[in-house]
């Protein structure tokens, strides 16, 4: 779409729902058995080309978790080494888009200082032979998300990226639901999500440590450390890690109880709450506190 001097303009918001979320995992094959120990089927390993890591993936319909390690310490490694120094565990979250080229544009004609969307592809081992996987990035600067450090990912190839035989998951787990976000101070958190999702999307009170962002798909819960509890079934956030740091990843299930009856089969610690979620310790989960949880009703 063109304006009235010919110049590109973009009026929807091309950025919309969590793409993936990213563990950071200090060895990528442990990280792959464990994962599927709590019964995700994990797609064949990738390679990033151009780059010294590697990954293993969950995939869901519209989303997936990606377990990312370090394959080549020699080449560019995202810092992964440098957060991996405090322990395994949920390291970023990517946006969805389904054209980086528009909402690099839309950033721009939001005022956001934005880098040009950059290409970026993986190699995916299959036994049949290697796949290439192709994405465009667009980064957004923190100012605009703050608590994560992350981009909008569009997916050039989006039939190689998932089959459906690695769809269904023994768990029951069908998409992200919510991630958590612990900062020090929420202090102007609502302005910079309205400013990217609207203000509709946000919701809760930067005083009271709350603020919820719904994304289109799944939300973003941004707290303090002493409200984390609050949503998190009284655990307290580690004060030795550094913030923010994003604390919990929570996926929809089927049902809770059959995911329950799975893990118990498995030798797999956990605990139920009065929501009937199922919640699973980070040393389980390569240092990512996961919760299973059901359906939202309605």
């Amino acid at each position: 779409m063109s304006d009235a001097n010919g110049c590109d303009k973009v009026t929807a918001r091309p950025i919309s729902g969590i793409d993936h979320a990213l563990i950071g995992v200090a060895n990528l094959d442990d990280a792959r058995d464990a994962f599927a120990r709590l019964g995700f089927t994990v797609s064949p390993r990738g390679r990033h080309i151009g780059w010294g890591t590697g990954n293993y993936t969950i995939m869901f319909e519209h989303d997936y978790v990606e377990l990312l390690g370090v394959v080549d310490p020699s080449e560019y490694i995202h810092r992964l080494d440098e957060f991996l120094e405090t322990g395994e565990g949920l390291l970023n979250v990517a946006l969805g888009t389904d054209d980086a080229e528009a909402a690099f544009l839309w950033l721009q004609a939001e005022g956001v200082d934005a880098a040009p969307p950059e290409d970026l592809q993986r190699l995916l081992e299959l036994e049949e032979g290697n796949e290439v996987l192709q994405f465009r990035n667009v980064y957004i600067p923190n100012d605009l998300t703050p608590g994560l450090n992350t981009f909008a990912c569009e997916h050039r190839t989006p039939d190689k990226t998932r089959r459906s035989s690695w769809l269904s998951h023994p768990n029951g787990a069908r998409r992200i639901a919510e991630v958590t976000i612990v900062m020090e101070s929420l202090d102007g958190v609502r302005d910079a999500y309205v400013r990217l999702f609207g203000v509709e999307a946000v919701s809760g009170d930067e005083r009271k440590g709350n603020i919820t962002v719904d994304t289109g798909r799944d939300e973003l819960w941004l707290v303090t450390p002493k409200t984390f509890p609050e949503r998190h079934y009284d655990k307290m956030i580690d004060e030795s890690l550094p913030l923010p740091r994003l604390a919990a990843l929570t996926l929809e299930v089927a049902d809770t109880q059959a995911t329950a009856l799975y893990l118990s089969g498995q030798q797999v610690a956990f605990e139920r709450d009065s929501t009937n979620a199922v919640i699973v310790s980070s040393e389980e989960a390569c240092g990512t506190f996961l919760v299973f949880a059901d359906t939202p009703e309605g």
